[in-house]
């Protein structure tokens, strides 16, 4: 199994972040690997909510990006993720993700 240590991870602030209210998160999810994430996780912090699969069986090509919405029904800002790529490996985010204030998501070897 092949072991994603290299990752960066990069979050960007947006020109209008999305508010700390209860609405959906909506960010880019940017992958700049040479392998497919076939699966992308999000759970928030701190709370009662569950892990989500945001890609939906819709697997995100090496070198692709692709806007995905983190269905929010109640304040959460910050999550933490976990994508599995094509030789099931997987990356988890050490520090945990803010998507109020950010709104890229950028994995790269």
């Amino acid at each position: 199994m092949r072991h994603f240590a290299s990752f960066a991870l990069i979050t960007a602030a947006v020109l209008a972040p999305v508010m700390a209210s209860a609405e959906n998160r909506t960010f880019k999810l940017e992958n700049k690997t040479s392998y497919m994430i076939v699966k992308f996780f999000a759970t928030p912090v701190g709370g009662n909510g569950k892990r989500v699969e945001l890609l939906n069986k819709k697997g995100l090509w090496a070198g692709k990006s692709r806007s995905l919405t983190i269905a929010d029904d109640g304040d959460a800002c910050v999550f933490t993720t976990r994508a599995v790529f094509e030789d099931n490996s997987f990356y988890d985010v050490t520090n945990k993700v803010d998507f109020c204030e950010s709104d890229v998501y950028t994995i790269e070897e």
